[in-house]
């Protein structure tokens, strides 16, 4: 009597097999991993396998948002009002706005933070973002619990804390007593090395230390930055990785800087400035308030505008590193949908967590913990075309994150 995995051979050659395997979804290929233990293995576990579907899925990938909950419950006693940080919560919303609750594979943690995300990986870590840390002690200590985790299939690798201790030494010899202020972060993957990189930046109030982590050394260093003015701070913490670098932008002054986009290329180790492109009208730039680069369409580099008068553009730079290349692709007005907006009009509390080129955009309402996606059209008022509301639950508060990620089998080895 021949097993399963002995009677797949006798009708399909191996290489069939796989061939056929890596032209199927991610979501067949999961349901396949019980056909055989043999099938499983390579579903799940196989490296090349993995990047072989990937390379061939790539145009035709999935992107999910990866939504994390962190709830807080609020009790009343003799002693006041007390908060206690329950276990985060992670769920996924496709295309269609339908969620489904994922499983997270190690023991349950208390503000666990999304911190980047690369070919359907993504970067986990528990991270106190608003605490102020005295002179003196290790900045590690705040950054526990640190992960790579594929949603889509349940692996998961931990990743070693990193140490502060060369910039701890630094501010020391100055003697100046300072605190870290903002810490930001990037993952992506060097493309000619398949190696990924995480990317952490304290910035100590006036010195900023780059730190890189390689998943194939699966160890920290320390690298020389060019000086990085410490008050130009930068919008967002969450770097945007795009063609082997990791994008911040920092936030303008009106009156005398311009905003500027920082690349940090993974491959060199380097930083770079970004050209950004030219508006329409030169007095555009006196209003502008914010300037962001959310999101990626279809690997390009995304930048996004807001002015006084609550309108935003968004641009594509259609040939990397190259000025002439950004591409308008639509503007609109986040007043022309005042059901979905008010009374938050202002950028500082939405966010655009994913932009397609046929004018969808994907947004995170902070206050009202929602998740929008509008249909523009470049002449046309946008259209809301479906929401989603974060559950509340008795008796908690729940902050939660939002942040794209790729349907993949992608992992990577110990």
């Amino acid at each position: 009597m021949l097993t399963k995995e002995e009677q797949l051979d006798v009708h399909l050659p191996e290489h069939v097999v796989l061939n056929i395997l890596c032209r199927l979804p991610l979501k067949s290929l999961i349901r396949f991993t019980c056909v055989s233990k043999r099938w499983r293995s390579l579903i799940i576990s196989d490296p090349q396998f993995a990047n072989s579907h990937f390379r061939l899925a790539a145009s035709q990938l999935r992107r999910n948002v990866l939504i994390s909950t962190h709830p807080i419950f609020i009790s009343e006693g003799t002693l006041g009002t007390t908060h206690t940080m329950l276990p985060s919560r992670f769920h996924s919303l496709d295309d269609n706005f339908s969620v489904r609750s994922l499983t997270f594979p190690s023991v349950p943690n208390r503000d666990i933070v999304v911190m980047g995300s690369c070919n359907g990986l993504v970067v986990l870590g528990k991270f106190y973002r608003h605490a102020l840390v005295p002179l003196g002690q290790l900045y590690c200590d705040y950054y526990k619990t640190l992960g790579i985790w594929n949603p889509s299939t349940g692996f998961f690798r931990n990743v070693p804390s990193p140490s502060f201790q060369i910039g701890m030494i630094k501010l020391t010899d100055e003697k100046k007593e300072r605190h870290m202020s903002c810490v930001y972060y990037g993952f992506g993957q060097v493309s000619a090395s398949g190696d990924y990189k995480f990317v952490v930046i304290p910035n100590f109030g006036g010195f900023m230390e780059v730190q890189v982590f390689s998943v194939r050394a699966n160890c920290w260093k320390v690298v020389k930055a060019p000086y990085l003015s410490p008050y130009r701070l930068w919008s967002k913490q969450w770097g945007t990785y795009s063609n082997g670098a990791v994008h911040w932008v920092s936030h303008r002054e009106p009156g005398i800087f311009e905003p500027s986009v920082y690349a940090f290329d993974l491959a060199s180790e380097e930083f770079r400035e970004m050209p950004l492109p030219v508006l329409s009208h030169n007095e555009d730039y006196v209003k502008m308030t914010q300037v962001r680069t959310p999101v990626l369409v279809g690997g390009c580099l995304c930048v996004m505008f807001q002015d006084f008068d609550e309108c935003s553009e968004f641009w594509a730079m259609k040939e990397y590193g190259v000025a002439a290349s950004w591409v308008k692709l639509f503007r609109f007005n986040v007043r022309d949908l005042p059901d979905v907006f008010a009374p938050f009009f202002s950028c500082y509390y939405w966010d655009p967590i994913f932009i397609a080129e046929d004018g969808t955009v994907v947004i995170k309402l902070h206050k009202k913990k929602e998740l929008v996606r509008i249909k523009c059209h470049k002449e046309e008022k946008p259209v809301c075309t479906k929401r989603y509301g974060l559950e509340e639950v008795p008796g908690c508060k729940c902050l939660f994150d939002a942040s794209l990620y790729d349907e993949t089998l992608v992992s990577v080895p110990e």
